[in-house]
Protein backbone atom coordinates (compact mmCIF):
# COMPACT_ATOMS: atom_id res chain seq x y z
CA UNK A 1 0.00 0.00 0.00
CA UNK A 2 3.35 2.61 0.47
CA UNK A 3 4.18 1.68 -2.52
CA UNK A 4 1.75 2.10 -4.46
CA UNK A 5 1.22 5.58 -2.60
CA UNK A 6 4.58 6.59 -4.00
CA UNK A 7 3.65 5.52 -7.31
CA UNK A 8 0.69 7.70 -7.45
CA UNK A 9 2.39 10.27 -5.75
CA UNK A 10 5.22 10.61 -8.32
CA UNK A 11 3.38 10.62 -11.16
CA UNK A 12 0.72 12.96 -9.91
CA UNK A 13 3.39 15.14 -9.52
CA UNK A 14 4.57 15.26 -12.93
CA UNK A 15 0.85 15.67 -14.21
CA UNK A 16 0.75 19.11 -12.14
CA UNK A 17 3.76 20.51 -13.90
CA UNK A 18 1.69 19.62 -17.35
CA UNK A 19 -1.39 20.95 -16.26
CA UNK A 20 0.32 24.33 -14.91
CA UNK A 21 1.63 24.95 -18.38
CA UNK A 22 -1.35 24.32 -19.73
CA UNK A 23 -3.51 26.52 -17.56
CA UNK A 24 -0.80 28.84 -18.44
CA UNK A 25 -1.82 28.85 -21.93
CA UNK A 26 -5.40 28.77 -21.88
CA UNK A 27 -5.17 32.05 -19.34
CA UNK A 28 -3.18 33.95 -21.92
CA UNK A 29 -5.21 32.75 -25.01
CA UNK A 30 -8.61 33.68 -22.98
CA UNK A 31 -7.09 37.31 -21.52
CA UNK A 32 -6.03 38.03 -25.56
CA UNK A 33 -9.61 37.37 -26.80
CA UNK A 34 -11.14 38.84 -24.04
CA UNK A 35 -8.91 42.19 -24.62
CA UNK A 36 -10.02 41.51 -28.23
CA UNK A 37 -13.57 41.74 -27.07
CA UNK A 38 -13.26 44.66 -25.31
CA UNK A 39 -11.81 46.62 -28.07
CA UNK A 40 -13.85 45.29 -30.56
CA UNK A 41 -17.81 45.53 -28.23
CA UNK A 42 -20.20 48.69 -28.67
CA UNK A 43 -19.57 51.31 -25.37
CA UNK A 44 -21.23 49.79 -22.53
CA UNK A 45 -23.89 50.49 -19.73
CA UNK A 46 -20.79 52.61 -17.84
CA UNK A 47 -19.40 54.16 -20.98
CA UNK A 48 -23.02 55.77 -21.71
CA UNK A 49 -23.60 59.56 -20.92
CA UNK A 50 -26.56 59.98 -18.66
CA UNK A 51 -28.82 62.80 -19.77
CA UNK A 52 -30.95 64.39 -16.78
CA UNK A 53 -34.56 66.11 -18.22
CA UNK A 54 -36.45 68.01 -15.65
CA UNK A 55 -40.20 67.84 -16.09
CA UNK A 56 -41.98 71.54 -14.34
CA UNK A 57 -45.48 70.27 -13.71
CA UNK A 58 -48.47 70.35 -11.42
CA UNK A 59 -47.85 66.62 -10.88
CA UNK A 60 -51.11 66.57 -8.28
CA UNK A 61 -53.40 66.79 -11.49
CA UNK A 62 -54.76 63.62 -13.06
CA UNK A 63 -54.41 65.74 -16.66
CA UNK A 64 -50.88 66.56 -15.65
CA UNK A 65 -50.41 62.91 -14.86
CA UNK A 66 -51.23 61.96 -18.14
CA UNK A 67 -48.80 64.14 -20.19
CA UNK A 68 -46.22 62.65 -17.22
CA UNK A 69 -46.74 59.34 -18.56
CA UNK A 70 -46.42 60.73 -22.29
CA UNK A 71 -43.28 62.21 -21.37
CA UNK A 72 -42.05 59.18 -19.77
CA UNK A 73 -42.50 56.92 -22.72
CA UNK A 74 -40.91 59.70 -25.24
CA UNK A 75 -37.78 59.20 -22.94
CA UNK A 76 -38.42 55.38 -23.46
CA UNK A 77 -38.56 55.56 -27.34
CA UNK A 78 -35.69 58.23 -27.32
CA UNK A 79 -33.55 55.70 -25.10
CA UNK A 80 -34.27 52.70 -27.51
CA UNK A 81 -33.79 54.71 -30.64
CA UNK A 82 -30.16 55.65 -29.20
CA UNK A 83 -29.16 51.81 -28.47
CA UNK A 84 -30.21 51.33 -32.36
CA UNK A 85 -28.39 53.95 -33.35
CA UNK A 86 -25.66 53.29 -31.08
CA UNK A 87 -25.63 56.81 -29.53
CA UNK A 88 -23.85 56.60 -26.57
CA UNK A 89 -26.84 59.18 -25.04
CA UNK A 90 -29.46 57.63 -22.21
CA UNK A 91 -32.06 59.83 -20.66
CA UNK A 92 -33.96 60.26 -17.90
CA UNK A 93 -36.67 62.01 -16.57
CA UNK A 94 -36.59 63.94 -13.59
CA UNK A 95 -39.90 65.25 -12.34
CA UNK A 96 -40.62 68.02 -10.02
CA UNK A 97 -44.28 69.69 -8.96
CA UNK A 98 -44.42 73.21 -9.94
CA UNK A 99 -48.07 73.26 -8.79
CA UNK A 100 -48.80 75.60 -11.59
CA UNK A 101 -47.87 78.80 -9.79
CA UNK A 102 -44.37 81.22 -9.74
CA UNK A 103 -43.01 80.55 -6.78
CA UNK A 104 -42.97 76.71 -6.82
CA UNK A 105 -41.62 76.92 -10.35
CA UNK A 106 -39.06 79.19 -9.21
CA UNK A 107 -38.33 77.11 -6.60
CA UNK A 108 -37.87 74.32 -9.44
CA UNK A 109 -36.38 75.49 -11.90
CA UNK A 110 -32.97 76.86 -9.25
CA UNK A 111 -33.64 72.84 -8.26
CA UNK A 112 -32.91 72.18 -11.88
CA UNK A 113 -29.97 74.52 -12.61
CA UNK A 114 -28.13 72.76 -9.35
CA UNK A 115 -28.74 69.43 -10.93
CA UNK A 116 -27.45 70.56 -13.72
CA UNK A 117 -30.65 69.24 -16.24
CA UNK A 118 -29.71 69.16 -20.01
CA UNK A 119 -33.28 70.54 -20.91
CA UNK A 120 -36.49 70.98 -19.01
CA UNK A 121 -40.05 70.07 -20.53
CA UNK A 122 -42.63 72.95 -19.02
CA UNK A 123 -43.25 74.67 -17.02
CA UNK A 124 -46.60 73.69 -17.09
CA UNK A 125 -48.16 77.06 -16.23
CA UNK A 126 -47.37 80.46 -17.81
CA UNK A 127 -47.27 81.83 -14.33
CA UNK A 128 -44.45 79.65 -13.88
CA UNK A 129 -42.77 79.75 -17.68
CA UNK A 130 -42.56 83.62 -17.00
CA UNK A 131 -41.53 84.03 -13.52
CA UNK A 132 -38.95 81.25 -14.61
CA UNK A 133 -37.62 82.66 -17.81
CA UNK A 134 -34.42 84.66 -16.80
CA UNK A 135 -33.34 81.78 -14.69
CA UNK A 136 -33.49 79.31 -16.92
CA UNK A 137 -31.84 81.58 -19.91
CA UNK A 138 -28.95 83.03 -17.40
CA UNK A 139 -28.26 78.90 -17.01
CA UNK A 140 -28.45 78.53 -20.93
CA UNK A 141 -31.05 75.72 -19.89
CA UNK A 142 -33.55 75.11 -22.66
CA UNK A 143 -37.36 74.30 -22.30
CA UNK A 144 -40.10 73.28 -24.64
CA UNK A 145 -43.42 74.26 -22.94
CA UNK A 146 -46.61 71.67 -23.93
CA UNK A 147 -49.15 73.92 -21.92
CA UNK A 148 -47.84 77.36 -21.01
CA UNK A 149 -49.58 79.38 -24.09
CA UNK A 150 -48.88 83.12 -23.15
CA UNK A 151 -47.22 84.46 -26.56
CA UNK A 152 -45.34 87.20 -24.05
CA UNK A 153 -43.55 84.04 -22.99
CA UNK A 154 -41.63 83.49 -26.45
CA UNK A 155 -41.48 87.10 -27.18
CA UNK A 156 -39.25 88.96 -25.10
CA UNK A 157 -35.64 87.96 -26.56
CA UNK A 158 -34.65 85.02 -24.99
CA UNK A 159 -33.37 81.95 -26.80
CA UNK A 160 -34.12 79.18 -24.51
CA UNK A 161 -38.23 78.41 -24.58
CA UNK A 162 -39.59 77.14 -26.83
CA UNK A 163 -43.38 75.68 -27.36
CA UNK A 164 -44.68 72.67 -29.21
CA UNK A 165 -48.51 74.00 -29.28
CA UNK A 166 -49.95 77.48 -30.20
CA UNK A 167 -49.77 80.69 -28.10
CA UNK A 168 -52.45 82.99 -26.72
CA UNK A 169 -51.81 84.86 -29.49
CA UNK A 170 -52.84 82.26 -31.97
CA UNK A 171 -55.41 80.33 -29.80
CA UNK A 172 -57.16 84.10 -29.10
CA UNK A 173 -57.85 84.44 -32.84
CA UNK A 174 -59.00 80.78 -33.96
CA UNK A 175 -61.29 81.06 -30.70
CA UNK A 176 -62.68 83.80 -31.76
CA UNK A 177 -63.21 82.67 -35.46
CA UNK A 178 -64.96 79.51 -33.82
CA UNK A 179 -67.43 82.09 -31.54
CA UNK A 180 -68.30 84.35 -34.38
CA UNK A 181 -68.50 81.86 -37.71
CA UNK A 182 -68.56 78.57 -36.53
CA UNK A 183 -70.53 78.99 -33.34
CA UNK A 184 -72.92 81.82 -34.92
CA UNK A 185 -72.03 84.29 -31.60
CA UNK A 186 -73.98 87.11 -31.45
CA UNK A 187 -73.49 87.90 -27.54
CA UNK A 188 -70.09 86.43 -26.35
CA UNK A 189 -69.78 86.12 -22.77
CA UNK A 190 -66.10 84.99 -21.30
CA UNK A 191 -65.10 83.34 -17.87
CA UNK A 192 -62.01 83.58 -17.14
CA UNK A 193 -59.44 84.16 -13.92
CA UNK A 194 -56.40 85.94 -12.96
CA UNK A 195 -53.78 83.40 -14.05
CA UNK A 196 -51.48 85.01 -16.68
CA UNK A 197 -52.51 82.63 -19.50
CA UNK A 198 -56.11 83.19 -19.12
CA UNK A 199 -55.65 86.85 -18.68
CA UNK A 200 -53.58 87.20 -21.95
CA UNK A 201 -56.07 84.91 -23.86
CA UNK A 202 -59.23 86.68 -22.88
CA UNK A 203 -57.08 90.05 -23.71
CA UNK A 204 -56.23 88.04 -26.81
CA UNK A 205 -59.99 86.87 -27.94
CA UNK A 206 -61.49 90.02 -26.99
CA UNK A 207 -59.52 91.97 -29.34
CA UNK A 208 -60.44 89.48 -31.94
CA UNK A 209 -64.38 89.67 -31.09
CA UNK A 210 -64.52 93.34 -31.79
CA UNK A 211 -63.42 93.15 -35.17
CA UNK A 212 -66.83 91.54 -36.06
CA UNK A 213 -69.67 94.12 -36.47
CA UNK A 214 -72.78 92.93 -35.22
CA UNK A 215 -71.41 91.40 -32.44
CA UNK A 216 -71.00 92.52 -28.58
CA UNK A 217 -68.33 90.44 -25.73
CA UNK A 218 -68.08 91.23 -22.22
CA UNK A 219 -65.40 89.16 -19.53
CA UNK A 220 -66.44 87.76 -15.80
CA UNK A 221 -63.59 86.84 -13.48
CA UNK A 222 -63.70 83.89 -11.26
CA UNK A 223 -61.29 83.02 -8.52
CA UNK A 224 -58.46 80.08 -10.05
CA UNK A 225 -59.44 77.79 -7.03
CA UNK A 226 -63.64 78.48 -7.61
CA UNK A 227 -65.50 75.59 -8.00
CA UNK A 228 -68.76 77.57 -7.45
CA UNK A 229 -70.17 79.49 -11.15
CA UNK A 230 -73.69 79.85 -10.15
CA UNK A 231 -72.91 83.60 -9.83
CA UNK A 232 -71.04 83.59 -13.66
CA UNK A 233 -74.13 81.63 -15.20
CA UNK A 234 -76.27 83.71 -13.57
CA UNK A 235 -74.68 86.85 -14.94
CA UNK A 236 -74.39 85.15 -18.20
CA UNK A 237 -77.51 84.44 -18.49
CA UNK A 238 -78.93 88.11 -17.66
CA UNK A 239 -76.21 89.44 -20.38
CA UNK A 240 -78.34 86.63 -22.45
CA UNK A 241 -75.19 85.20 -23.98
CA UNK A 242 -75.98 82.87 -26.82
CA UNK A 243 -72.03 81.56 -26.63
CA UNK A 244 -70.07 80.91 -23.39
CA UNK A 245 -66.23 81.04 -23.57
CA UNK A 246 -64.56 79.22 -20.84
CA UNK A 247 -60.97 80.05 -20.26
CA UNK A 248 -60.41 79.51 -16.57
CA UNK A 249 -58.19 76.64 -15.27
CA UNK A 250 -58.55 72.78 -17.06
CA UNK A 251 -59.65 71.47 -13.44
CA UNK A 252 -62.48 73.92 -12.94
CA UNK A 253 -64.12 73.16 -16.03
CA UNK A 254 -66.54 70.34 -15.22
CA UNK A 255 -67.81 72.17 -12.13
CA UNK A 256 -68.41 74.84 -15.04
CA UNK A 257 -70.48 72.63 -17.37
CA UNK A 258 -72.44 71.04 -14.55
CA UNK A 259 -73.65 74.73 -13.06
CA UNK A 260 -74.37 75.20 -17.23
CA UNK A 261 -76.67 72.07 -17.19
CA UNK A 262 -78.06 72.01 -14.06
CA UNK A 263 -79.33 75.54 -14.67
CA UNK A 264 -80.73 74.51 -18.31
CA UNK A 265 -78.88 77.72 -20.38
CA UNK A 266 -79.02 76.73 -23.70
CA UNK A 267 -76.15 79.08 -24.99
CA UNK A 268 -73.29 77.37 -26.80
CA UNK A 269 -70.04 76.30 -24.49
CA UNK A 270 -66.76 76.70 -25.55
CA UNK A 271 -63.89 75.54 -23.98
CA UNK A 272 -59.88 74.77 -24.83
CA UNK A 273 -57.20 72.66 -24.12
CA UNK A 274 -57.81 69.22 -23.00
CA UNK A 275 -61.45 69.23 -22.11
CA UNK A 276 -62.03 67.12 -24.55
CA UNK A 277 -60.61 64.48 -21.94
CA UNK A 278 -63.96 64.86 -19.82
CA UNK A 279 -66.81 63.52 -19.60
CA UNK A 280 -70.01 65.90 -18.96
CA UNK A 281 -72.32 62.70 -18.01
CA UNK A 282 -74.49 59.94 -19.84
CA UNK A 283 -76.83 62.55 -21.43
CA UNK A 284 -75.90 64.46 -24.89
CA UNK A 285 -74.72 67.97 -24.30
CA UNK A 286 -74.80 69.23 -28.58
CA UNK A 287 -73.55 73.04 -26.90
CA UNK A 288 -70.04 72.07 -25.95
CA UNK A 289 -67.29 72.44 -28.16
CA UNK A 290 -63.43 72.00 -27.77
CA UNK A 291 -61.15 73.63 -29.08
CA UNK A 292 -57.67 71.27 -29.10
CA UNK A 293 -54.12 72.53 -29.68
CA UNK A 294 -53.32 69.93 -32.27
CA UNK A 295 -55.02 67.49 -34.97
CA UNK A 296 -55.58 64.21 -34.32
CA UNK A 297 -53.75 61.52 -36.80
CA UNK A 298 -55.48 58.59 -35.15
CA UNK A 299 -54.96 56.53 -38.58
CA UNK A 300 -51.26 57.10 -38.79
CA UNK A 301 -48.79 54.58 -37.48
CA UNK A 302 -46.97 56.51 -34.97
CA UNK A 303 -50.16 58.02 -33.38
CA UNK A 304 -51.49 54.54 -33.37
CA UNK A 305 -48.50 52.86 -32.16
CA UNK A 306 -48.22 55.61 -29.32
CA UNK A 307 -52.07 55.24 -27.96
CA UNK A 308 -51.58 51.96 -28.02
CA UNK A 309 -48.35 51.67 -26.09
CA UNK A 310 -49.82 54.34 -23.12
CA UNK A 311 -52.78 52.15 -22.96
CA UNK A 312 -51.39 49.08 -22.11
CA UNK A 313 -49.00 50.50 -19.59
CA UNK A 314 -51.61 52.53 -18.23
CA UNK A 315 -54.59 50.97 -18.67
CA UNK A 316 -56.28 54.49 -19.29
CA UNK A 317 -56.82 56.29 -22.31
CA UNK A 318 -54.13 59.14 -23.44
CA UNK A 319 -55.58 62.60 -22.96
CA UNK A 320 -54.42 65.47 -25.36
CA UNK A 321 -51.60 66.51 -22.41
CA UNK A 322 -50.57 63.07 -23.00
CA UNK A 323 -49.69 63.83 -26.55
CA UNK A 324 -48.69 67.46 -26.43
CA UNK A 325 -45.49 66.61 -23.61
CA UNK A 326 -44.82 63.16 -25.97
CA UNK A 327 -43.71 65.73 -28.81
CA UNK A 328 -42.25 68.15 -26.52
CA UNK A 329 -39.74 65.51 -24.72
CA UNK A 330 -38.96 63.73 -27.98
CA UNK A 331 -37.97 66.96 -29.84
CA UNK A 332 -35.80 67.74 -26.91
CA UNK A 333 -34.26 64.30 -27.18
CA UNK A 334 -33.64 64.62 -30.79
CA UNK A 335 -32.16 68.24 -30.50
CA UNK A 336 -29.59 66.43 -28.04
CA UNK A 337 -28.88 63.86 -30.41
CA UNK A 338 -28.85 66.11 -33.05
CA UNK A 339 -26.25 68.57 -31.51
CA UNK A 340 -24.20 65.55 -29.80
CA UNK A 341 -24.33 67.83 -27.04
CA UNK A 342 -26.02 68.78 -24.12
CA UNK A 343 -24.49 72.35 -24.06
CA UNK A 344 -28.12 74.52 -23.58
CA UNK A 345 -26.24 76.81 -26.52
CA UNK A 346 -26.19 73.95 -28.85
CA UNK A 347 -29.28 72.18 -27.69
CA UNK A 348 -31.09 75.40 -28.41
CA UNK A 349 -29.63 76.18 -31.94
CA UNK A 350 -30.59 72.90 -33.19
CA UNK A 351 -34.17 73.19 -32.07
CA UNK A 352 -34.37 76.47 -33.75
CA UNK A 353 -33.57 74.14 -37.02
CA UNK A 354 -35.58 71.50 -36.60
CA UNK A 355 -38.51 70.25 -38.21
CA UNK A 356 -39.90 67.73 -36.49
CA UNK A 357 -42.03 64.82 -36.98
CA UNK A 358 -44.58 64.94 -34.30
CA UNK A 359 -47.25 62.76 -33.24
CA UNK A 360 -49.89 65.47 -34.88
CA UNK A 361 -47.34 66.31 -37.93
CA UNK A 362 -44.54 68.67 -38.37
CA UNK A 363 -43.15 70.97 -35.78
CA UNK A 364 -41.07 73.70 -35.88
CA UNK A 365 -40.35 77.12 -34.11
CA UNK A 366 -40.01 80.86 -35.31
CA UNK A 367 -36.72 82.60 -34.32
CA UNK A 368 -38.33 83.45 -30.94
CA UNK A 369 -39.07 80.00 -29.98
CA UNK A 370 -43.21 79.94 -30.65
CA UNK A 371 -44.66 77.09 -32.83
CA UNK A 372 -44.22 78.31 -36.54
CA UNK A 373 -47.30 76.78 -38.10
CA UNK A 374 -50.11 76.13 -34.96
CA UNK A 375 -52.57 73.62 -36.39
CA UNK A 376 -56.31 73.19 -34.28
CA UNK A 377 -59.05 71.07 -34.08
CA UNK A 378 -62.85 71.25 -33.06
CA UNK A 379 -65.03 68.89 -31.09
CA UNK A 380 -68.23 69.10 -30.25
CA UNK A 381 -69.73 66.74 -27.08
CA UNK A 382 -72.05 63.94 -27.48
CA UNK A 383 -72.90 61.06 -24.75
CA UNK A 384 -71.16 59.14 -22.49
CA UNK A 385 -67.92 61.39 -23.23
CA UNK A 386 -67.68 61.27 -26.66
CA UNK A 387 -66.33 63.70 -28.71
CA UNK A 388 -66.45 64.31 -32.37
CA UNK A 389 -64.56 66.10 -34.69
CA UNK A 390 -66.41 68.98 -36.23
CA UNK A 391 -63.64 71.38 -38.03
CA UNK A 392 -59.88 71.87 -38.23
CA UNK A 393 -57.87 75.19 -38.48
CA UNK A 394 -56.38 76.82 -40.25
CA UNK A 395 -59.20 75.11 -42.57
CA UNK A 396 -57.45 72.12 -44.76
CA UNK A 397 -54.54 71.49 -42.21
CA UNK A 398 -52.86 68.31 -42.15
CA UNK A 399 -54.88 67.17 -45.50
CA UNK A 400 -51.37 66.60 -47.73
CA UNK A 401 -48.95 65.76 -45.41
CA UNK A 402 -47.29 62.38 -45.04
CA UNK A 403 -48.62 60.30 -42.70
CA UNK A 404 -45.78 58.57 -40.49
Amino acid sequence: MQDHHKITGGCSSSRVKGDDMWSATIMRAVWIATLLLWTMAPARSEDSRQVTLGLSAWLTQPIVQSAWRGAELAVEDGNALAARKKSSYRFRLLAQDDQGTANFGVNVARYFIKEKVAGVIGPWSSDAAMATAELYEAARIPQISFTAGTSQWTSQGNRMPFRVVGGTADVGAVLAQVSAATLKGKRVFIIHNDSAYSNALTDELAAHLIKHPGLSATRYLVGRRSTDFNAAVKAATQYQADVLVFLALFPQASAFVEEVRRTGLDAKLLLVGGASSLSFGEGELPQAHVLEYELAREHCPRWKAFTQAYVRRYNAAPSPYSYYAYDATSMMIAAIEQAGSTDGEKIAATLHRMRHAGLSGPISFTASGANAAPRFRLYQYHAKGQWRQVGVFPPGAGQNEKCL
